[in-house]
């Protein structure tokens, strides 16, 4: 483990001891149900960016269908690791988190999981560790309801597109650009949309569509927004 605790030693910068017992004991051996190693580990703190562990229940997974505080945390991260605690009575309740995991986690991202074997579940037997965590990832885009039930409206055809458009954006700026999951907010009119920097609060652009929006002239305001990420990511380099 020395390795370990001296690759999180140099990485984070508060309650150094709390952060090394919680991520050390994510380490799943070859005897437990499925093994997580140190390797993994370190690798995933050697991203650059910052890192976020994260401790949780199995209780927990009904709350996080209504917040999506865990969805939107993994869009923000370039690695999502996970260690589970089973007491051969919890097979379910991790299946459960497997699935909404991997189902929100994108093909830019290290997402892997290990399960340890244990007699009794501890107060949190979910420990996730987020890392990778970069700035220009750190947007959140509320959106009117108009513009929410329109990207909504068929999967099949605006997920390839998003994800085209994404790829676009990563190849330009040279970083991983991750889903952003746009958010309801029925405080803005109808054809809104805001993109916020989370780091700091800042409105970093708006604008409100044409009430004549659909699938075939939503490709203007995509190309608005790879523009708007280009310069944002040029600022962002700036200040590192």
């Amino acid at each position: 483990m020395d390795e370990l605790k001296e690759c999180i030693s140099k990485h984070a910068v508060n309650n150094v001891k709390e952060i090394e017992n919680i991520i050390c004991n994510m380490v799943c051996t070859k005897n437990d149900l499925i093994p997580l190693s140190e390797k993994n580990l370190i690798k995933a703190l050697n991203i650059d960016g910052e890192f976020l562990a994260l401790k949780l229940h199995y209780n927990n997974f009904e709350d996080e269908l209504k917040s999506e505080k865990i969805k939107y945390k993994i869009s923000q991260s370039l690695s999502v690791i996970v260690c589970y605690e089973d007491d051969s009575n919890s097979y379910e309740k991790i299946g459960n988190f497997v699935e909404y995991i991997h189902g929100i986690s994108d093909e830019k991202q290290n997402s892997i999981f290990g399960v340890k074997r244990v007699t009794k579940l501890s107060e949190h037997p979910i420990t996730i560790l987020f890392s990778g965590i970069l700035p220009i990832n750190q947007l959140k885009m509320t959106v009117g309801q108009k513009i929410y039930d329109l990207i909504h409206s068929d999967d099949e055809y605006f997920q390839p597109l998003f994800k085209k458009y994404r790829d676009t954006i990563s190849e330009e700026v040279g970083v991983p650009i991750l889903p952003l999951f746009p958010i309801l907010d029925d405080e803005l009119s109808e054809f809104h949309v805001r993109l916020v920097d989370q780091l700091d609060g800042r409105v970093i652009s708006e604008f409100e569509v044409c009430h004549e929006i659909s699938k075939t002239t939503l490709d203007v305001y995509l190309q608005k927004l790879v523009y708007v990420y280009k310069i944002l990511m040029q600022e962002k380099g700036c200040k590192a």
